[in-house]
């Protein structure tokens, strides 16, 4: 019964990874759909690459990705080296066995990923296409193919070593192999192809203006295919982006009235109805990808300013909870609450070690001399370095002592975090809870430390809290911990800042049993617009 128990929990435990981030999951699938059926020129160049450098990267994260790649090569229309789709499941059946059995030597050497991708790609086919009898005149277009597969490996392993911080690229990835492995594909009359195309123009008019749009309209249109189609396309891509941009200023309105404007000035060169139709269902179809992009992608270009104009600005509002160790007079965690500027402010929390006085005492050095240096305008990293000198000048771990900062600008809608042995913070939207974390030593072990600031977007609407791990572990039992918070803040009963505090703390004590083995202290900033708040 343990062992069918165990496999419950890890099933379970599965599941609910599941649920934490299912967009990075439907991309993921949607990206191994794409890179599987992706055909550039003739060749398949993005099914070895991105098995490879994902089972590297993702390990089982990456298996919804697995099973688009295998879903999109069945599908895939001919290509130039003329393989059986058992040879390209093969090809990327090697390069995931691989990427397990070399993991270590590929993550610490990442350009070896790149020569064992083209080597299994031209090693597995060229032998085939040997077997079967084919002319010599496949080698040029099979070295060709695993030359690319050599450096599509490049952006992959960049972007699977830490996908939370590159969601630019990561967007931008899956745009390029929707295009490439799915753009042949129809919605009714209209191609996938020409929705992303003008989808593009849309996002880049919305986010840089008309001449960035309209230099993307001319790229656009110089790669939508041969000859007879290139000119009047580039000329289309690049009119519409221009003028889609012109009225960037208004927001998304803006954009999307003068794409309509231009979509209609070019409906009377189509003579007949069937292409007619397709213009302008690509079109809408466009729209709503871009209404989307924009509501839903954090770091759509220029959002912010454009936030900004459309209403009041945003105000945080700020609660706390506290709790010290049964047996200590004093709390070993600090915490500080600092305004910068005007529309700027510092929330920081430290977790002094042990408990009781000393814990206190360097808890509190660490707030202070946050707060000091970077209102003195020393970057955050620099500052994790200056603390830790400090730190560990006084006498190694018995001074150490967490960093968990929060640098909010309240005018960009933007934040910073800079964790130095800190448990996870939590951005809750909605009903989604982002978890920021950073692997590092505490502040004063070492002589050195290794900061990492991480940076996101805050709306009107979002709830961050920051805790120590009195509270982030406090089911915590000494053999595995489970995070908790993060489901119960998906269920959270309340937007008050400090009624949220409250909450949190005592379902922490409820949590490990009314007999927390910790300090425990809980901060929480809830933003809004003003009138929101009152």
């Amino acid at each position: 019964m343990a062992v069918v128990f165990g496999k419950l929990r890890y099933l379970a435990a599965g599941m609910q990874a599941l649920k934490t981030e299912p967009v990075w999951y439907i991309s993921l699938l949607l990206m191994g759909l794409a890179g599987g059926r992706g055909v550039l020129g003739g060749l398949a160049p993005f099914a070895c690459p991105l098995a490879l450098t994902g089972t590297v990267c993702c390990g089982k994260l990456f298996f919804p990705s697995l099973i688009g790649i295998f879903a999109g090569i069945a599908f895939r229309p001919p290509v130039f080296t003329d393989t059986a789709i058992a040879v390209d499941y093969l090809v990327v059946i090697t390069a995931v066995f691989a990427g397990r059995k070399l993991k270590k030597q590929l993550e610490e050497y990442w350009y070896t990923a790149v020569l064992l991708t083209g080597v299994i790609n031209f090693g597995i086919k060229y032998i085939y296409l040997l077997i079967t009898g084919s002319q010599i005149g496949f080698l040029p277009g099979l070295l060709s193919e695993s030359m690319l597969a050599g450096i599509f490996t490049v952006p992959l392993h960049y972007l699977f070593s830490d996908y939370k911080k590159q969601k630019g690229l990561f967007f931008i990835l899956v745009i390029v192999l929707v295009y490439c492995g799915l753009g042949d594909l129809r919605l009714g009359p209209a191609k996938i192809g020409d929705i992303m195309s003008r989808s593009v123009l849309l996002m880049a008019a919305g986010g840089w203006g008309s001449g960035s749009a309209a230099a993307a309209g001319v790229l656009l249109g110089m790669l939508s295919g041969n000859l007879a189609v290139v000119l009047p396309r580039t000329g289309f891509f690049a009119a519409t982006g221009f003028f889609s941009g012109l009225l960037k200023n208004w927001g998304p309105a803006g954009v999307i009235l003068g794409f309509f404007l231009s979509v209609l000035l070019f409906s009377g060169s189509y003579n007949r109805q069937i292409d007619l139709q397709e213009h302008f269902l690509s079109s809408l179809i466009a729209v709503v990808v871009y209404l989307a992009a924009w509501r839903y992608l954090p770091f759509f270009p220029n959002r912010e300013q454009q936030d900004s104009c459309t209403g009041e600005p945003i105000h945080a509002e700020v609660g706390f909870a506290q709790r010290s160790k049964p047996g200590e007079a004093l709390c070993g965690d600090s915490m500080g609450i600092a305004h910068l500027s005007e529309r700027r402010m510092l929330l920081s929390v430290s977790d002094g070690m042990g408990a009781g006085v000393n814990a206190a005492r360097e808890s509190r050095i660490v707030v202070k001399l946050i707060e000091q240096l970077v209102e003195s305008g020393v970057s955050p990293e620099n500052a994790a370095g200056i603390v830790n000198t400090a730190l560990y000048l006084r006498g190694g771990e018995e001074s150490a002592a967490t960093i968990d900062a929060a640098i909010i600008d309240l005018n960009a809608g933007h934040v910073e975090f800079l964790k130095v042995g800190a448990p996870p913070s939590y951005l809750k939207r909605g009903g989604a809870v982002e978890v920021i974390r950073s692997s590092c030593w505490p502040a004063g072990i070492l002589d050195e430390v290794d900061a990492q600031v991480l940076a996101r977007e805050i709306r009107s609407g979002d709830i961050l809290i920051m805790a120590t791990d009195g509270v982030t572990e406090a089911n915590f039992d000494g053999k595995e911990s489970d995070d908790w918070l993060y489901s119960y803040l998906q269920e959270l009963p309340t937007e008050e800042a400090q009624l949220i505090a409250d909450l949190l703390l005592k379902y922490a004590l409820k949590t490990a049993g009314f007999e927390n083995r910790d300090d425990m202290t809980v901060l929480v900033a809830r933003f809004e617009r003003e009138q929101e708040l009152e």
